[in-house]
């Protein structure tokens, strides 16, 4: 059987292989466009101006403060941030090869020493290093690896060739961008049976290194309308401006910021007139600036879409 001698990376091991404050009025209701002919490329412009807070955007905002308060106000979040992933440049050659490693089908080929942990030190381009313990080797595997999906025996891979064998490992430094700014960081560097380039892994915990937090709807919290923009990064907050981007379509037509300011937080999003029809072009990402009546201070800014706090992460590109 293949598990016998393949194991998720998780349980990574050598093996033997046989083979509530002052609320903006709303404005009316935006008019509607016709889905038939995309607007222009252009037409978004650089930025989404800002507009007064719609009614169906103050509901919104007004049941994510709720969910918040019931969750509790959300903290500055602490550490130092990794901006990416934890292989640098990872590629595969075949599908087999990438699919094993999703499903953490890794195995160490039998009487390959790939050496052991230690302590070195992080060193930042603009600020002091910082001591870290080196990672061994297959923990760095399974930290790289991360939340597996088994999809050998599918996607035209056939579960015998689901295997990426790891034929050897040197420890080596990488430079990555972090919320501390351009680092060198220790890493292990993996060779892999037929694998043209190596698999790269950083060698520090992810405690050290902290993944970005990713935007989880808060519990209780509906699905938002389909009228309202996704929130995505804030990237500026400077006394009482913010900026923020947000996803649209290409032909969403009329397309503006709102913000709502309350004694605790602060509620950031946007809108677009309704319309009928599918958009042809989805995904995008634009600007927007707002500017509130008071300075933000020390209260959280927080996502109408899902409730999560938005935080400005330096040296984010």
């Amino acid at each position: 059987m293949r598990h016998s001698y393949l194991v998720p990376a998780v349980v990574l091991a050598a093996l033997t292989l046989s083979a509530c404050g002052d609320e903006v009025a709303p404005t009316s209701s935006p008019s509607s466009a016709t889905p038939i002919t995309p607007r222009p490329s252009d037409a978004v412009g650089t930025q989404i101006p800002q507009g007064p807070a719609t009614p169906l955007f103050l509901d919104r905002a007004r049941a994510v403060a709720q969910a918040v308060r019931t969750a509790g106000l959300p903290k500055p979040p602490e550490g130092i941030f990794l901006y990416g992933t934890r292989t640098p440049d990872l590629a595969f050659d075949t599908t087999e090869q990438k699919v094993a490693w999703i499903a953490g089908y890794v195995a160490i080929a039998p009487g390959v020493q790939l050496g052991s942990g230690g302590t070195t030190r992080i060193d930042f381009t603009d600020g002091p290093s910082v001591s870290v313990d080196v990672l061994a080797p297959r923990p760095a595997l399974t930290a790289a690896i991360g939340a597996t999906h088994d999809n050998c025996g599918h996607m035209a891979v056939p579960a015998a060739k689901c295997i990426l064998v790891i034929t050897g490992g040197s420890l080596k430094t990488v430079e990555v961008d972090t919320s501390a700014g351009r680092a060198t960081v220790p890493a292990w560097s993996f060779t892999a049976k037929g694998l043209s380039r190596p698999i790269v892994a950083l060698a520090v915990s992810p405690a050290v290194l902290k993944p970005l937090p990713q935007p989880t709807t808060l519990p209780g919290l509906a699905d938002p309308d389909r009228d309202l923009l996704s929130v995505g990064s804030l990237t500026r907050a400077d006394g009482n401006t913010l900026t923020v981007n947000l996803h649209h379509g290409k032909c969403d037509p009329d397309l503006r910021a709102h913000v709502l300011e309350l004694d605790d937080m602060v509620i950031i999003g946007g809108s677009h007139a309704p319309f009928d029809g599918a958009c042809v072009d989805v995904g995008l990402s634009t600007p927007a600036t707002v500017t509130l009546t008071a300075s933000l201070g020390d209260k959280p800014v927080i996502s109408a879409e899902t409730g999560t706090r938005l935080d400005v992460y330096p040296h984010l590109r």
